[in-house]
């Protein structure tokens, strides 16, 4: 027998369905934009993230997960020509997010006659493995898309900051203050690589705009100190961007957008 994680078919079908033209227009996309073996790897990485996401539960306004990272791979195409970076950007939160399934489908993939005690993956095991389930993933990325997919999957992964924190004993303000602050090094770390960069870049365009939050809430609050530092930190390594970057001729076009969200909803 091999692992299993319990599936609800219908749920997958109908969220598939959900995003089906944004699907759609992102293949259609692709076929405009690439040939070969670079289409094929694309397309490829979409199935594979798909599979990954279309199981975990919808996002707060009720869409399905998956659409986030189709969401950041539209916005990649539109900053990058390298076929890697749609890749990575497609699959940049499958660990994070999901490694004890890209764990499962590697473990039955490989050893698909191994008589395994029988396991069902819940949220017990989840935990308590959840770091060896993020090594096979990686290195179950590695195999699918190569090395370089890999090096921009592992960095574009948040640490457990949450983890570290609780283990600290830190809570409420000083807790999340905590978390922001590894969060906002993390991501001054990453964004030195000019193909990182553009990657970030390409998420946190998804992510940083708010408006569809009530800025009395919660969630608006929570998000707006998580992500402030971080928008002062691109903005600034957009203004001292070196020429040759891979984004240079796009970075006016970026700051003065990233400069109108941050003053309608950080200031």
């Amino acid at each position: 027998m091999s692992f299993k994680i319990n599936l609800n078919p219908e749920e997958i079908s109908n969220r598939r369905e959900k995003i089906k033209n944004e699907i759609d227009s992102f293949r259609q996309k692709i076929s405009e934009k690439f040939t070969g073996n670079d289409r094929q790897k694309i397309n490829e990485a979409l199935e594979f993230m798909l599979k990954i996401h279309l199981p975990q539960k919808d996002r707060m306004d009720g869409q399905p997960f998956a659409s986030h990272p189709l969401a950041v791979a539209e916005e990649a195409l539109k900053l990058s020509d390298n076929p890697e970076l749609i890749i990575a950007a497609l699959i940049h939160d499958s660990v994070e997010d999901q490694p004890d399934y890209i764990f499962v489908e590697r473990v039955n993939r490989k050893y698909p006659n191994r008589n395994f005690v029988p396991l069902e993956i819940g949220d017990t095991l989840r935990e308590r493995h959840r770091d060896v389930f993020k090594a096979w993933s990686f290195r179950e990325i590695e195999e699918r898309f190569g090395d370089k997919i890999k090096y921009y999957t592992e960095n574009m992964t948040n640490h457990d900051f949450n983890s570290l924190a609780e283990d600290l004993g830190l809570n409420g303000e000083d807790r999340q203050d905590f978390i922001n602050k590894l969060y906002a090094e993390h991501v001054q770390d990453i964004i030195n690589d000019p193909e990182l960069f553009t990657l970030k870049l390409a998420d946190l365009s998804i992510n940083i705009d708010l408006h569809s939050l009530s800025p009395d809430s919660e969630k608006y609050l929570k998000l707006k100190r998580k992500y402030k530092s971080v928008i002062e930190a691109i903005l600034e390594r957009l203004i001292n961007l070196e020429e040759g970057h891979p984004i240079y001729n796009k970075k006016n076009e970026i700051m003065a957008k990233l400069k109108k969200i941050y003053i309608e909803q950080y200031k």
